[in-house]
């Protein structure tokens, strides 16, 4: 069944006429056309920089996605071995090195089409640096730091929660995930068990991996970094440690008898198996609110005064705004035929992260009509969840709530607003970009035990359209009662 709707889902999507791979997506975005329409366009002859940096660019894209076909057939390979007990360490061996290859090709691809932004984009030089949040810039300590011969990695019990925590929070690639509070919060609101690898050189912590081992009938096993966010992944002290770390939990998860182990990552890497499905959508904040508002422009300025007009509020809190909160985020989850978190993880995040936390709702009168729910992190705001209720979409509630939370996020000081992940073209990404936001690619690596397949638990996999359309017509008491229960097993 998995086979077939792997094999579907393949020849649906090379058959679309829409469908645009992240680069060549990328590639037409810095163009402003079609790549093939830019080199035949006879006017743009003389640009012989941006013409060389096209054809080179489609050329390596060309490559690597021939690369990555031969990775995928040597990863099916690599499962074929493992079920007729044939050794198959040569195959892994050989995807490693094209992973790396692959890998070295993406920088490549990415230089390549760095440059030609440049060459593109002449008149607009303040779009020439691009900002970005500490953890989806290189680690500069990576190759740097000196590699300790006395290296042991291990799940250690007790937890070392003080330890874990100094550590995440002197680390310059950190995000607010590898918290050690999330340790006992998830496993409290879940009831998965954490499974915590930490590394250590001389008794000393250098390098940490989060990780919860999610097991249930109906969705399988599996060890995520972390599951229920966008990113976690790796923290260390360098190349060594960091492999040590993976080398580990991916033994870990062969024992726990799960289906792979998957890592959630700002960053490419060496890993039998990637998805770049999704980008994460950062904003750089300007020192001001009023420098944000010239920014914006007068198409964007216009749609918030109209919102404004509505007899709107905003209110921005803690503790106290939960409940206004989780009334518009469960209305919304059941309407996208979503199972809902329980109430309680976000009281517990609230009172676990006083410090990073925070809620923000849009009122009509008394009524809650849209809300999100803030981490902060470093030099970062986030808003992992955020739903309003359709029935007020006329009103401009969406634009209302996140104009006011951009407006606090610069009153606080940070840098960047990270809008979350979304799908290249969806509604929701189209919607982050109108405010200036910034793609960066998220992967998602994959280390398979006793599949040839990728996991596809989510909403857009086919098995689970009929399960979607039903859960939009439960009575909302309903949903909000069965929900938690199926949404705890849902990376």
């Amino acid at each position: 069944m998995y086979y077939l709707l792997a094999i579907y889902s393949a020849a649906f999507k090379h058959s679309d006429p829409n469908y645009m791979p992240k680069f060549r997506h990328q590639l037409s975005k810095i163009l402003g056309q079609d790549p093939t329409v830019f080199l035949a366009d006879k006017s743009k002859a003389d640009a012989s920089q941006a013409n060389d940096l096209v054809e080179k660019s489609l050329a390596l894209i060309e490559l690597s996605d021939q690369q990555q076909d031969q990775r995928k057939k040597l990863s099916r390979e690599i499962g074929i071995a493992k079920r007729a007990g044939n050794p198959a360490e040569p195959i892994i061996e050989q995807v490693a090195a094209l992973s790396t290859e692959i890998g070295e090709l993406d920088n490549e691809i990415s230089d390549c089409m760095a440059q030609l932004r440049l060459a593109v984009s002449k008149d607009e030089p303040e779009e020439q640096t691009v900002l970005a949040p500490r953890h989806f810039l290189p680690n500069s300590s990576v190759e740097t730091s000196p590699v300790d011969s006395d290296l042991s990695v291990a799940c250690e019990q007790p937890f070392p929660q003080d330890e874990w925590q100094q550590y995440v929070e002197q680390h310059e690639s950190s995000t607010a995930y590898h918290d050690a509070r999330w340790h006992e919060l998830l496993k409290a609101n879940f009831g998965h068990e954490p499974h915590y690898l930490t590394a250590r050189c001389n008794g000393k912590i250098t390098g940490v991996l989060p990780l919860i081992h999610m097991s249930s009938k109906l969705f399988g096993s599996a060890l995520i970094s972390l599951p229920y966010v966008n990113y976690s992944g790796v923290l260390a002290d360098n190349s060594v440690i960091t492999a040590a770390l993976l080398e580990a939990a991916s033994g870990l998860s062969a024992t726990l008898g799960a289906s792979h182990f998957e890592l959630r990552d700002t960053a490419p890497m060496a890993a039998p198996a990637t998805k770049t499905h999704k980008v994460s959508m950062v904003l750089p904040l300007p020192q001001s609110d009023s420098e944000l508002d010239t920014r914006l422009g007068s198409k964007l300025r216009a749609q918030i005064k109209r919102a404004q007009q509505h007899g709107l509020t905003f209110k921005y809190g803690g503790v106290e705004l939960v409940e206004s909160f989780y009334q518009v985020f469960s209305h919304n989850m059941r309407d996208l035929g979503t199972p809902v978190y329980n109430r309680r993880l976000f009281m517990d995040i609230i009172r676990q992260f006083p410090d990073k936390a925070s809620i923000a709702v849009v009122f009509q009168d008394d009524t809650p009509l849209a809300a999100g729910f803030l981490i902060a992190h470093n030099d970062k705001m986030e808003i992992p969840w955020a739903s309003s209720l359709r029935r007020s979409n006329h009103l401009g509630t969406n634009m209302f709530l996140y104009r006011a939370i951009l407006a606090k996020s610069i009153e606080q000081g940070y840098e960047f607003f990270d809008f979350g992940r979304s799908s290249i073209g969806a509604s929701t990404h189209k919607f982050k970009r109108q405010w200036g936001a910034r793609e960066f690619p998220l992967y998602w690596h994959y280390w398979l035990n006793d599949s040839d397949e990728l996991p596809e638990v989510n909403p857009q996999n086919p098995k689970y359209q009929l399960a979607i359309s039903a859960w939009k017509r439960l009575p909302l008491p309903l949903a909000n009662t069965l929900g938690p229960h199926l949404a705890k097993n849902l990376p």
